[in-house]
């Protein structure tokens, strides 16, 4: 397997070490995480010193990317460093159990519903936009299992405190495997007709991938979840949850257009373009809440 360079630039494993994770697991199930929001402002200044690297291309994202001026960039950066850290807070509030203290809006939570009736199962296609996490806790049904993929290389007690909180809503997680194992999970999942949620914008080593037009600049996409998606024939839906003020978060959802014919990979690539599409809108809306702390645009 190669392995790939952005992975080693960044992780994506949650910090804060085990006493950390235990303390904000323990004060969060008591109290609202409002109360925790002004640390950041202490925090955040000097994480961004420290990670000057990934400060370096979340700034060049907007400076580059979305053409914003010097000045404008460097607030963005500090902004979208800051909203980071409320998305992390929220995500320990939410797995303490503390989660009605979040107000959340998905107008188009009906394309997602109407799904639940199908027979069959489907992808759903996430990033690192906002809070994906989110979608495990804030769509409580009963009808199909969501199987979430995650990052497999997190503290023992982090994902056993995860998995908990998931279990309560229905919704399971697969971890991703070096050996791609979890593809005979994903792929029991799918045939059980259950929900299999999978971010799909970051490699997890995988060298197959596509170069697509993405606000503007060619970006390479993974095509895993989409050559599932157009090996196994099951729809794609793409969500995203963002973050908005108070603790108030908005959910996009769209179900990806059917592939015109062809072989799997041209079908997975079509899935993969109109992925692209959908989170650029989305970032055009909310270009702050982009997470993927590397040189994404290659």
């Amino acid at each position: 397997m190669v392995e790939d360079t952005r992975q080693r630039q960044w992780s994506g494993k949650t910090g804060g070490g085990n006493f950390g994770q235990r303390f904000l697991f323990w004060f969060l199930k008591r109290v609202r995480v409002k109360f925790l929001y002004p640390v950041l402002y202490l925090v955040v200044p000097f994480y961004c010193i420290v990670n000057h690297k990934a400060f370096g291309c979340i700034y060049r994202y907007f400076k580059e990317i979305h053409h914003f001026s010097g000045w404008k960039s460097f607030v963005s950066t500090v902004r979208n460093h800051l909203i980071f850290g409320h998305v992390v807070l929220d995500r320990f509030a939410i797995m303490a159990g503390n989660e009605k203290q979040f107000d959340v809006d998905i107008p188009d939570a009906h394309v997602f519903n109407d799904m639940l009736s199908l027979p069959h199962g489907f992808i759903v296609a996430g990033a690192h936009i906002g809070n994906f996490e989110a979608v495990g806790h804030f769509f409580n049904q009963d009808m199909k299992k969501i199987n979430i993929l995650v990052f497999d290389g997190e503290n023992p007690d982090f994902q056993a405190r995860r998995q908990a909180s998931f279990l309560a809503h229905n919704v399971n997680m697969i971890p991703v495997k070096a050996d791609m194992s979890h593809i005979f999970a994903v792929k029991e999942a799918l045939d059980h007709g259950e929900i299999v949620a999978i971010v799909c914008d970051r490699m997890f080593g995988s060298t197959k991938a596509v170069e697509v037009e993405f606000i503007g600049r060619q970006a390479k996409f993974p095509l895993g979840a989409f050559l599932l998606a157009a090996q196994w024939e099951v729809p794609v839906v793409a969500l995203s949850v963002v973050r908005e003020r108070g603790s108030r978060y908005r959910g996009f959802v769209s179900q990806l257009p059917a592939p015109p014919q062809g072989n799997i990979r041209s079908r997975s690539q079509f899935f993969a373009r109109e992925y692209a599409a959908f989170l650029e809108d989305v970032l055009r809306q909310y270009p702050e809440q982009w997470f993927n702390f590397y040189d994404f645009w290659e």
